[in-house]
C-alpha cells in the first residue's frame, strides 16, 4: 500500500480548491443560492450544504459531515483513502508539482517541440 508524506497530503487538502472538485471532477449537482454555493451532499443527498473557500472545506448541515478534498472524493466515489488520494493526484498532478519541477517539464517539452533552444 502506498504511503503519502504529510507534505503531499497537505498539498492535496489545501492546494486543490474544493469547489472545482465538487462541480467539475465529481460533477455533483450544485448552484449558488444567495451567494452561497450549495451542492448535493454525497452522504445524505440533501443540499443543506456550504463551502468555506478560505478553509477549503465543505459541510453538510443536515447530516453534520465536514469534507476536505480527500473526504468528499471518498464519500462520492465510495473509495478508500489511498485510492481517493491517488484519484486526486491523477487529476491535479500539475497543480501539485513544485514550480521548479513544472518549469523543468515545460522547458523540456519546449525544447523537444522546437528542436533547439
Amino acid at each position: 500500500m502506498r504511503r503519502f508524506t504529510d507534505e503531499e497530503l497537505f498539498k492535496i487538502r489545501n492546494l486543490i480548491p474544493i469547489r472545482p472538485v465538487i462541480e467539475e471532477l465529481l460533477a455533483i449537482p450544485g448552484k449558488d443560492i444567495e451567494g452561497v454555493f450549495r451542492f448535493a451532499c454525497p452522504c445524505c443527498y440533501e443540499s443543506n450544504t456550504a463551502i468555506n473557500a478560505k478553509a477549503n472545506l465543505s459541510r453538510c448541515f443536515l447530516c453534520k459531515k465536514n469534507f476536505n478534498t480527500i473526504e468528499i472524493v471518498m464519500a462520492d466515489r465510495k473509495l478508500p483513502f489511498v485510492k481517493a488520494v491517488t484519484y486526486l493526484i491523477a487529476h491535479y498532478r500539475t497543480m501539485l508539482q513544485p514550480a521548479r519541477e513544472q518549469f523543468q517539464q515545460d522547458f523540456a517539452s519546449h525544447v523537444a517541440s522546437s528542436g533547439s533552444c
